[in-house]
């Protein structure tokens, strides 16, 4: 299987060596590092590995966690293949069929991001939503979808151990929200990541992605003024 970790490391000679040596000694093949970020003297790595077993994992975890110079942000599996480009593939099959861009980008972004579920909706939408809001999902998104109050800019806000990012689909009107369940929170090179994949789905989905969101805009009106009519049909007949 392959794991993202995400980790502190004291920014000094010797200091990832260590970090190798015990990734090497759980059976775990390093096959990409990316430097996040560096502040206060760490640095923030993000290291995708590849562990044959499975149940190797939680001794991989208490290792890193054991070393004096390593924070552990979070441990997550990762659906991207190192070496492969998921950014251009789920672009080209936008511009394929731009019809489909929501779903297909509700559909790969919890993969390239290491998230659980994502989904788009209206902006500004929050709370529990009824379905005529959700506009696309992710195959695993809950059947009842709640959100938090999100910005409608890119962003990311934590919710407990939920951690949401999201992004406008252009001028659309349509947020795009990916839902990560625990550690570690999204890194603002993810939001970045996010942001930059909707924005760009947007501009070669063009006119038919605007199209879509207006007639769910509509066909959402229709339903609550079905709701609210039955709603007051309910109090006269009481």
């Amino acid at each position: 299987m392959l794991l993202r970790l995400r980790i502190w490391v004291a920014d000094r000679p010797g200091a990832l060596g260590q970090v190798t040596r015990e990734l090497g000694a759980c059976g775990a093949d390093i096959v990409q590092v990316s430097v996040l970020s560096r502040e206060l003297g760490r640095a923030l790595d993000e290291i995708t590995v590849f562990l044959p077993e499975e149940e190797h994992r939680d001794r991989l975890e208490r290792s890193l966690r054991g070393l004096s110079t390593v924070t552990v942000e979070g441990v997550r599996p990762s659906g991207e293949v190192p070496g492969a480009f998921p950014d251009l593939d789920l672009l080209g099959r936008v511009a394929a069929d731009p019809r489909a861009a929501l779903n297909m980008l509700a559909d790969a972004l919890p993969r390239i991001l290491a998230a659980d579920w994502a989904v788009a909706v209206r902006a500004g939408a929050s709370g529990p939503l009824h379905p005529s809001v959700v506009l696309a999902r992710s195959w695993d998104a809950p059947r009842e979808v709640s959100l938090p109050e999100l910005p409608s800019r890119a962003a990311t806000v934590s919710v407990g151990t939920s951690r949401y990012a999201c992004a406008p689909v252009g001028e659309s009107g349509v947020l795009l929200v990916v839902c990560r369940l625990g550690d570690p929170p999204f890194h603002r090179f993810e939001v970045l990541r996010l942001s930059r994949l909707t924005e760009v789905g947007a501009a070669v989905a063009g006119t038919r992605l605007v199209a879509r969101a207006a007639a769910s805009a509509a066909a959402a009106a229709a339903a609550a003024g079905v709701d609210g009519a039955s709603s007051q049909a309910e109090a006269s007949a009481s």
